[in-house]
């Protein structure tokens, strides 16, 4: 299966450093990495920015899955901002009103973005990230134009610590981070028990002595509370002069040494010749690298111009599904319908012939039954009506002949015996007569008369009712 691409792009408003990765497991293979300005001659702002990225990706042949961006510090504003709450939902809910309060202005007009720095029985500590709306739709609507639509929109600092977090050494008392690009500096210090680590970020004007610049900042952010321990260790990169350690080592109360962000991640300083500097290979590395749990709130598309992408595919995943379903039971409806009409088509060819030949052995039928069931059932009971009594097309001399046996024997004892005859049934093979003569020598010369006749006696039975001597005989010709 194809691994997941991601692209990182570190903006500014005249550069971006772009970033292409594949994350797998805890480690990250590196696809491709440059940097870019804009000329005098090409369109300006973001638009021309997106243009040009979105050529430079197709010249390198750079694919991918998804994208995220990493905002430049000038383009948004940090602020430290108190919640009553510690549950993220609730958080997220009220950081609008919180930094409203706390800024003491309108931000109707700017997205927000934040981090939970720590958690106490108070609530909790923010950093609160504020940015134009105007700006992040200008930077969202030219990516989109060029068919680049990021997941996630997030602080310069924040992508840098990620880096920093994912390839960085931990160790006892914690490690901090001083680190130069030709136009920004970073502080990121060493994770709280929270696991996050503090960010600053601060301007690097091109006149300014970098070596004071970093001096005073880390001193400002250790009097705020960063790098407070003897044993925090203070690790060093200037992406234009290179190592600084031996010098600032004597500057700081800190054990100092010299930061190399290519070897960290074992990326061979080859692979960077197209990057401006190091440090903005690290930030637009870190918003390429897969977003985690805490990673969730520094996000400024939460707040403006929600990410879609994935809601869209599975929208156009289930449409295309839908369809297909559609398609395969109107497929299968069609199939089955013609099975129907073949069967039914050799259903009345089978009618028209047994017709003829079930109306000649069914008389009285005008019609076959609706069903051959009702049909075949019907030729069954007739059947078996041929075989139980040959009275259906048998010979009707051959009753008269049975019939005749039984008036000369019952005429030639009727006079003797008092006889009174109540049924004659003649079937196939027998005769049954029911009657009843004065007393029981009577009845017994009955029985004597149907031999005479030619009768032969099968079955017999008689009793006295009602001072008559009832009986009920069955015979059949003799053979």
């Amino acid at each position: 299966m194809e691994l997941r691409k991601r692209l990182g792009i570190y903006l500014k408003k005249d550069r971006a450093t772009v970033v292409c990765l594949v994350p797998h497991g805890g480690q990250a293979r590196l696809l491709g990495a440059f940097s870019l300005d804009l000329d005098g001659d090409e369109p300006s702002g973001q638009q021309g920015l997106a243009d040009r990225i979105a050529r430079a990706c197709a010249e390198r042949g750079l694919k991918f899955t998804e994208s995220a961006v990493a905002l430049d510090c000038a383009l948004f504003m940090q602020h430290s901002v108190h919640s009553e709450f510690s549950d993220y939902k609730k958080i997220a809910a009220t950081v609008r009103f919180d930094a409203e309060e706390t800024l003491a202005t309108d931000i109707s007009e700017m997205a927000v973005a934040f981090r939970i720095v720590s958690k106490g029985q108070t609530g909790a500590h923010l950093d609160v990230f504020t940015a134009q709306r105007s700006i992040l739709s200008d930077i969202l609507l030219s990516l989109q134009s060029n068919g680049i639509d990021p997941v996630a929109v997030s602080p310069d600092a924040w992508c840098l610590s990620r880096y920093l977090a994912h390839y960085g050494t931990p160790e006892e008392g914690g490690r901090v981070y001083a680190l130069l690009s030709d136009a920004r500096g970073y502080l990121v210090g060493a994770a709280n028990q929270d696991e996050v680590s503090f960010t600053r970020a601060f301007p690097v004007g091109p006149s300014q002595d970098r070596k004071a610049l970093l001096t005073r900042e880390t001193l400002v952010t250790a009097a705020l509370g960063g790098p407070g321990s003897s044993t925090t260790r203070l690790c060093v990169l200037d992406a234009l002069n290179g190592e600084m350690a031996s010098e600032l080592g004597s500057r700081v109360p800190f054990d100092v040494e010299d930061c190399d962000l290519a070897a960290m991640a074992q990326i061979d300083r080859s692979e960077l010749t197209d990057c401006r500097n190091v440090v903005d290979f690290a930030i637009a590395y870190g918003a390429a690298l897969p977003e985690s749990e805490k990673d969730k709130g520094a996000n400024f598309r939460n707040d403006h111009m929600p990410y879609l992408g994935k809601t869209l595919r599975l929208q156009r995943a289930v449409r295309f599904l839908s369809i297909s379903v559609t398609v395969l039971l109107l497929a299968l409806g069609v199939y089955v319908q013609t099975q129907l009409m073949l069967v039914n088509r050799y259903r009345s060819v089978q009618r028209e012939m047994l017709e003829p030949d079930y109306l000649a052995v069914m008389p009285g039928e005008e019609k076959l039954p609706e069903t051959m069931r009702a049909a075949v059932q019907k030729l069954a009971s007739a059947l078996r009506k041929i075989r139980a009594n040959k009275g259906i097309g048998a010979d009707q001399g051959t009753i008269s002949a049975k019939l005749t046996m039984v008036l000369q024997a019952l005429n030639a004892c009727a006079g003797q015996t008092d006889l009174n005859v109540d049924t004659i049934t003649i079937s196939g093979a027998n005769i049954v007569i029911s009657g009843d003569t004065s007393r029981r020598p009577n009845t017994l010369k009955v029985f004597d008369a149907m031999e005479k006749a030619g009768l032969a006696r099968k079955k017999e039975g008689y009793v006295e009712k009602g001072g008559r001597d009832t009986f009920t005989i069955t015979v059949e010709p003799k053979k």
